[in-house]
C-alpha cells in the first residue's frame, strides 16, 4: 500500500470511530430529487470532524458502479470533499454480487452546523449521479412540495358517482411542471398513454432545460390515462379526457418510494404521491391522496400456483384470488373511488392473466401440448365477475386489455378493424384496408354508441391517410431489396465519408431518447457534410406515428421489413436497441454499442473524421 494510500486508510478508521452521543444520525433521509435509483442513502452521520455517508449500491450482477474522486456534497453553496471510503475504492469499479446489492461507507468533510439539507454531487457531466436535498432537519412534507398550486394542497372533496367515461374525440394538451426540479436533472420524460383503441403509445415531452417545464399535444378517443416516466423511473397515472388542457405537476421527492422498493423487506416505503392535475376532468379523481396497496403475500399470483392443474382449476383459482384482492381492497382505508378503480385493476389483471394461460410457463414444451385448452365457457366465467357491458369499466388504466380479452363488448367487436390501420405492420396493408365510407356506416349497426364508434374510425382513417402521404415523402423504398444486400446497398452511396447506422423503433423509448440526445450534435460538433445519420426502423413501428416522429430527426430514414430486420440484427449479434453500426470512410463496419454513451459517440465520429 502507497504511504498515501496508507494515510488515508487510518484518517478514515479514526473518523469512523470518532461518534459521540452528540452526533447526528439521520436513517434514510428523504430526498427532494434525483437523477438516478442506483444508490441509496441508508444513513448519515454528523459529527465535528467529518459527514459520514453509508450507502446502498444497487445494479445487474457482474455488472458496476464508481465512486469517483472529484465526489463532493454541496451545503448552503459551499462544496465539502471527499476524503476516504470504506467498503469501495475510489475511482475503480464496484462489481455488483450475485445479489446485485452492495454496501460501502463514504467520508466527506464536516458540514456546517444547523445545516438542513445538502446535495450529494458526482459532477456536473450528463450522466453522473446527482441527488439533490437530502433532509437533515425531518421536518419537510414530501407530499407539499415548493411549487405545488395552494389549492392542491387540500384534499378534493370528491363525493357520489365516479366521473365517467368520455366517448369523444380530440386533442388533449399536457403541461408538465416539475417540482423540486434542478437543471439538467431531467433527460428525457415520457407520457406511456393508454387508450381503448390504440393500447400503450409513447408520447415524449420536450422540457425546458432550465425551467424543468414542457407541453405536449396529442390526438384522444374517448378516455386516457397515463403515469410519467422519468429518466426511465415511474410516478403515478392520471387521467384525462379529450378537450382537456392538463397543468400536470410532477412531484420529483417520489423518487423516494422508487429508492426504497430496492429493498426486500425491514424498510418502510414512504407514502408519496407522485403527481396532481389541474384542468382534467377527473381532477377529484387524479388529486385524492396517495394510496399504496400493501397486499398480504398470500394474495400474490405466481406461476406455481397454476403448476399442472386443468381448465377448470386454473379458472377456479383465478376466481378466488380476484374475489380475495377485491375483499382486501373493500376493507382498505382510502377513498371508494380508488377502490373502485383498484378493483377494476384487478379485473384487467385478471384477464391478462387468463389470455396468457400461466400454467404453461411452468411446464415442458410437451407437458403444454398436452394441457386442457381454455374454452369459451372459462372466459364466460370471467366475465361473469363484472358488468363486461358498463361504461365504467372502461375507466381504468387499461382499458385496451378489457376490449381486447372480452370481444363481448361493442367496443371489442370493431378492435380487429382498429388493429389493421392504428396498430398496422406495414403500409402495404394500411392502404389495403383504408374502408370506404359505406363500410365505416355498416359498423354503426349494432353498437351502443354508433355516432361515437364511427366517428372514431373516421378520424383514425384520416390521420392514417395523412400518415402514409408523409411516408412517401420521408422514406427510402427499399422493399424489394434483397436482406443479404440491403446493408450494402444502403451504405454504398456514401462511401468515403463516416456513417453512423441507428437501428431503432417509435416504441422504444431509450432509441427516441438517444435521438433527441444527438440533435444538437448535428448542427453543432458534429456538423459536417462528411458525417452521415442513417436510420433504420421496422414494421413494428405504426405508419402514422413513425410518419410524425421522423420529420424531426435529420438523416436517412428507412423502414424495413420482418425478413430485412431479422437478417441485419443477426448479421450484426444486435440483442436490443438503440444499436449503432459504424462505418468508416473506407467501408469497413461493425456494431458500436459502446456508442451508446454520447461522450463517446462524439469522440468516435470526431476521429472518423480526422482519420
Amino acid at each position: 500500500m502507497k504511504p498515501t494510500k496508507l494515510f488515508l486508510a487510518l484518517a478514515v478508521a479514526v473518523l469512523l470511530g470518532a461518534c459521540t452521543r452528540e452526533n447526528r444520525v439521520i436513517e434514510f433521509p428523504l430526498v427532494g430529487a434525483a437523477n438516478t435509483t442506483s444508490i441509496v442513502l441508508e444513513k448519515v452521520e454528523l459529527t465535528d470532524t467529518a459527514t459520514v455517508l453509508t450507502v446502498r449500491g444497487f445494479s445487474r450482477p457482474n455488472e458496476w458502479i464508481r465512486v469517483p474522486s472529484y465526489t463532493h456534497l454541496v451545503a448552503q453553496g459551499v462544496e465539502y470533499r471527499l476524503l476516504g471510503s470504506r467498503d469501495v475504492e475510489i475511482d475503480k469499479e464496484l462489481y455488483m454480487p450475485a445479489d446485485g446489492d452492495s454496501c460501502f461507507t463514504l467520508l466527506f468533510e464536516p458540514l456546517p452546523k444547523g445545516c438542513t439539507s445538502f446535495d450529494y454531487i458526482e459532477s456536473d457531466a450528463k450522466n453522473d449521479w446527482r441527488i439533490f436535498d437530502i433532509d437533515l432537519a425531518g421536518e419537510r412534507d414530501a407530499n407539499r412540495p415548493a411549487g405545488l398550486p395552494e389549492a392542491l394542497q387540500q384534499i378534493p372533496q370528491a363525493e357520489g358517482d365516479m366521473p365517467q367515461y368520455a366517448y369523444e374525440i380530440g386533442d388533449v394538451t399536457i403541461n408538465v411542471h416539475l417540482l423540486g426540479y434542478r437543471e439538467g436533472l431531467v433527460r428525457y420524460i415520457t407520457l406511456p398513454v393508454n387508450t381503448t383503441f390504440e393500447g400503450q403509445r409513447s408520447v415524449d415531452v420536450n422540457l425546458d432545460p432550465k425551467t424543468g417545464e414542457g407541453t405536449v399535444t396529442f390526438r384522444q378517443y374517448g378516455t386516457g390515462s397515463s403515469y410519467i416516466v422519468i429518466n426511465g423511473e415511474g410516478h403515478e397515472y392520471f387521467f384525462f379526457a379529450p378537450g382537456d388542457s392538463v397543468d400536470l405537476y410532477v412531484n420529483l421527492a417520489h423518487i423516494n418510494k422508487s429508492l426504497r422498493y430496492n429493498y426486500d423487506e425491514g424498510v418502510e416505503v414512504p407514502s408519496i404521491k407522485g403527481c396532481w392535475t389541474k384542468g382534467s376532468r377527473y381532477d377529484e379523481l387524479n388529486n385524492l391522496p396517495s394510496v399504496d396497496w400493501e397486499l398480504p403475500d398470500s394474495l400474490g399470483i405466481s406461476r406455481n400456483m397454476f403448476e399442472n392443474i386443468t381448465a377448470d382449476e386454473y379458472t377456479d383459482r383465478l376466481i378466488d384470488n380476484y374475489q380475495a384482492l377485491c375483499n382486501f381492497v373493500d376493507n382498505y382505508p382510502c377513498h371508494a373511488w380508488q377502490k373502485e378503480i383498484a378493483k377494476r385493476g384487478t379485473f384487467v389483471d385478471c384477464l391478462g392473466i387468463l389470455e396468457n394461460d400461466l400454467r404453461r410457463y411452468v411446464l415442458s414444451e410437451e407437458e403444454a401440448a398436452a394441457l386442457d385448452p381454455l374454452k369459451s365457457e372459462h372466459y364466460e366465467r370471467i366475465y361473469g365477475l363484472v358488468d363486461v357491458g358498463s361504461p365504467y369499466l372502461l375507466l381504468t388504466k387499461e382499458p385496451y386489455m378489457i376490449a381486447k380479452c372480452t370481444q363481448k363488448l361493442d367496443y371489442g367487436k370493431i378492435l380487429e378493424l382498429f388493429d389493421l390501420y392504428v396498430t398496422h405492420n406495414s403500409v402495404a396493408s394500411a392502404r389495403r384496408y383504408l374502408m370506404e365510407d359505406a363500410t365505416i356506416e355498416g359498423i354503426r349497426k349494432g353498437l351502443a354508441k354508433p355516432e361515437f364508434y364511427a366517428e372514431v374510425i373516421a378520424d383514425v382513417q384520416h390521420q392514417t391517410t395523412e400518415a402514409l402521404a408523409k411516408l412517401d415523402n420521408n422514406i427510402i423504398d427499399v422493399k424489394d431489396t434483397a436482406p443479404e444486400v440491403l446493408f450494402e446497398h444502403i451504405i454504398a452511396p456514401h462511401k468515403g465519408k463516416v456513417v453512423l447506422v441507428d437501428f431503432w423503433n417509435t416504441w422504444c423509448g431509450p432509441c427516441r431518447s438517444a435521438i433527441k440526445e444527438n440533435e444538437p450534435y448535428k448542427t453543432g460538433e458534429l456538423s459536417s457534410e462528411d458525417i452521415v445519420w442513417i436510420y433504420i426502423a421496422n414494421e413494428t413501428s405504426p405508419s402514422n406515428v413513425y410518419a410524425e416522429t421522423i420529420p424531426n430527426i435529420k438523416g436517412i430514414h428507412y423502414r424495413v421489413n420482418s425478413a430485412q430486420w431479422s437478417y441485419l440484427t443477426n448479421t450484426f449479434k444486435i440483442t436490443g436497441i438503440p444499436s449503432y453500426v459504424l462505418v468508416d470512410k473506407d467501408g469497413n463496419y461493425g456494431l458500436r454499442n459502446d456508442l451508446r454513451d454520447h461522450s463517446k459517440m462524439v469522440s468516435t465520429l470526431k476521429e472518423e473524421l480526422e482519420k
